[in-house]
């Protein structure tokens, strides 16, 4: 352990609030660099957080790079080598996981009760100074120095600090303070889960569903070992017309009711309660730095709106923050200026993709418009089942393990396209073969519908304004990343 002095007139350096996958890295990261670093938690571990639990092959070669995939244990970890992707209860897409240069062509499992706690101890034994049991109340940044009023063991204490971090979650309170406000309906995911025991089917596969009951969102099966499995939904908050669906009672229903599902489940028991979490999805316009300020992981938004993900930005951002920091602390600038280079890397790296995600979450969150989405989806899955390389895109989407910005790309869209327009040839042609008394009667039900989708808007003119606005904003930001791609690759070849 490196033994690191308090600063003169400081308490610490650096003080990080949250000890979660991000703020634990961050912390081991800067102590490990001889920067002195408190880390406060709320909770005393070992603790639990609600999590899908599922850690990706990005977020595993994060792990590998701090030394904890070489730790006795990690190998124990549930492994996964494939995923499947299941529509109205039917398998679409079955795949191993995609072998990308660089990192793990697998996945693990694992209960974030095990996962936080051995970041937590490699804090620690980095020499990072931590404080369990311990919650910010409030915090006040100054020209020369940040003061956090602290609560430990029922006691109100204060830490001085040169600057402060931001890795509290979802429900951040530092986000919050930063920006004077929770973040909005629009940037909220709620998500539900229960593990379960004697559960049947292959133990390194993780199952993705949809139906247009759970839409806009999906559920999961995620085997942690040993016949044991996480098993939860989830959806988005804000939807047009407004959900009233209770997530924990819908979990229940689809076990019971999608064949798929239920089938894995069998004779499955499940252990303990079914329990639920907010997460804050990004939000380009939200600031991530200020002075002598840095949001990190799911205090930054940086979630992805389609699946949930959150792991892997949490560790990828806790290490673009660390190379940032370590430079403020060399040249004693802590101001926003000498922060730019994070922002900048969240910027290049995630910023594309998570717009991306939004903007499609966006679309699918007017649940009028919910039988046009799953007809996109059977045609996607038309397609797949035909097209290897469009199935390895498609479900590596949906799953989490490939970029949302594949799905701009012009030979995937074309492939959608043409797909489309033979789907819809074929039920065109079987739709004049019934007869003008089915044309009429589809004629008619498609003109109420579109009355209907009239009158909601009508009824709640600021939700679908903001719904509008959402769309354009996002489009906006997801023009500008393709402008720049396309300039990039102007630039390449010449």
């Amino acid at each position: 352990m490196i033994k690191i002095s308090p600063i003169p007139n400081y308490d610490c350096e650096v003080l990080i609030i949250g000890a979660g996958p991000g703020g634990s890295a961050l912390a081991g990261r800067l102590a490990q660099n001889g920067i002195c670093t408190i880390l406060i938690e709320s909770q005393e571990f070992p603790r639990d957080k609600v999590c899908g639990d599922f850690v990706g092959p990005v977020a595993i070669a994060e792990l590998q790079k701090l030394g904890i995939a070489g730790l006795e244990d990690f190998p124990k970890a549930n492994r996964i080598n494939e995923a499947s992707v299941f529509l109205d209860g039917e398998e679409i897409i079955n795949q191993a996981i995609p072998r990308l240069e660089g990192i793990p062509y697998y996945g693990r499992v694992i209960p974030r009760i095990t996962l936080d706690h051995w970041i937590f101890e490699y804090a620690q034994k980095k020499g990072a100074i931590t404080k369990e049991k311990t919650r910010l109340k409030n915090y006040t940044v100054y020209p020369d120095k940040v003061v956090a009023e602290i609560s430990q063991n029922g006691k109100s204490k204060t830490i001085i600090a040169k600057m402060i971090i931001g890795a509290d979650g979802s429900s951040s309170t530092v986000a919050r303070i930063f920006h004077g406000q929770k973040p909005s309906d629009f940037d909220r995911i709620l998500a539900v889960r229960a593990y379960y025991e004697g559960i049947e089917g292959p133990q390194d596969r993780c199952d993705l569903f949809f139906t247009e009951e759970s839409f806009p969102g999906y559920y999961w099966l995620f085997p942690t070992g040993n016949g044991n499995a996480n098993i939860g939904v989830g959806m988005v908050l804000k939807t047009l017309p407004q959900n009233d669906t209770h997530l924990k009672e819908l979990l229940t229903a689809l076990i019971q009711k999608d064949k798929s599902l239920s089938a894995r489940v069998g004779n499955g028991q499940i252990k303990g309660k079914i329990q639920g979490w907010p997460l804050a999805t990004y939000n380009a316009k939200k600031k991530i730095i200020g002075n002598r300020l840095l949001l990190l992981g799911d205090a930054a938004g940086l979630i992805n709106s389609l699946n949930g993900e959150g792991i892997q930005y949490a560790l990828l951002s806790a290490r673009w923050a660390a190379d940032t920091i370590i430079s403020s602390v060399q040249n004693d600038d802590f101001s926003t200026v000498s922060l730019t280079s994070y922002k900048k890397k969240i910027e290049e790296e995630l910023a594309y993709d998570l717009t991306l995600s939004n903007m499609i979450i966006q679309c699918i969150r007017n649940r009028k418009l919910n039988p046009f989405w799953m007809e996109l989806l059977s045609i996607m899955v038309s397609r797949a089942r035909i097209d290897k390389s469009y199935a390895e895109i498609a479900g590596g989407i949906l799953a989490g393990m490939q970029p949302a910005n594949k799905a701009v790309h012009p030979a995937f869209i074309t492939k959608t396209l043409v797909q489309g327009a033979m789907h819809f040839g074929v039920k065109g042609a079987k739709e004049v073969l019934k007869g003008p008394e089915h044309w009429m009667s589809t004629g008619k039900s498609t003109v109420a519908h579109v009355k209907e989708i009239i009158k909601e808007a009508k009824e709640n003119p600021k939700e679908y304004k903001e719904w509008l606005q959402g769309l354009t904003t996002n489009g906006i930001k997801i023009s500008d990343h393709i402008w720049k791609d396309i300039k990039k690759q102007y630039i390449n070849t010449k």
